[in-house]
């Protein structure tokens, strides 16, 4: 089981070798480390050029500079801003009160005082501060 990348290894570059079409294996590390390998050059090797088995010398990238888009300048700033909050009805449960209860004949007993339950509540409008990244370009 340890062989078997190796086999299928070898079949791949014994199938790329037969194969009457060129293939091109190229691989790139890094930023400026390039290489690529011809299998199966279909031209006599009497006409080939010197520089044929360096074709990364005659990719048209490899003398140019990697153009990138140049770093714009500037920083992020930290802004804050006043924000008004508008006024919204807000639903808050009320938990049930118990206390001591006075019935009719005078006894006291322990029983519920309000019921609870669910109320609305207007929450009036309001300022806050939010603060927000923004970018300053020098």
């Amino acid at each position: 089981m340890k062989r078997f990348p190796m086999l299928v290894l070898a079949a791949l570059l014994g199938a790329a070798v037969s194969a009457p079409a060129q293939v091109v294996i190229e691989a790139r590390l890094g930023r400026d480390l390039r290489g690529a390998v011809v299998i199966g050059n279909q031209r006599d090797h009497r006409d080939r050029d010197h520089r044929d088995h360096r074709r990364f010398d005659r990719s048209p990238n490899h003398c140019e500079p990697i153009r990138r888009a140049p770093l714009p300048r500037g920083r992020w700033e930290t802004i804050e801003e006043q924000y008004l909050v508008p006024g919204y009805w807000e639903e808050q449960h009320v938990p049930p009160t118990y206390g001591w209860i006075y019935d009719h004949c005078g006894r006291r007993y322990w029983g519920i005082i309000d019921h609870g339950g669910c109320r609305r509540v207007w929450v009036p409008a309001r300022w806050e501060t939010r603060c927000r990244q923004v970018w300053v370009t020098c």
